[in-house]
């Protein structure tokens, strides 16, 4: 019998994923750059699987232009936009022992 597999919603999977990666590692000294959350750069790591750019920032940056709003926060929960350097030298440290767990949950090998 083959189990049927529960569908989720956009933003039950951003929710999920920010309370299963809430307390991801911060190498950053207390008060030395940090500016961006690593909430915020996970979450544009994210994000970057969404659009079509290459630059999750540029995209932001062109969307609000064109239509004078992004979806960084409203669709992400993103604060603060880091850019992609950003992001890879935040979550460069973190290992992907910390973050496969989080995704066999969303990904269970049985539906391979």
């Amino acid at each position: 019998m083959v189990q049927k597999i529960a569908e989720i919603k956009i933003n039950q999977l951003i929710d999920f994923l920010i309370q299963e990666l809430d307390d991801l590692p911060d190498s950053r000294k207390a008060g030395n750059n940090t500016k961006y959350e690593i909430s915020d750069a996970m979450m544009a790591a994210f994000s970057i699987f969404f659009t079509q750019s290459p630059s999750f920032l540029e995209h932001q940056r062109l969307m609000e232009k064109m239509k004078k709003k992004n979806n960084a926060d409203s669709l992400f929960k993103i604060n603060k936009i880091p850019c992609d350097n950003q992001i890879r030298k935040l979550l460069e440290p973190v290992t992907a022992q910390r973050i496969y767990p989080v995704y066999q949950r969303i990904y269970p090998p049985s539906r391979t």
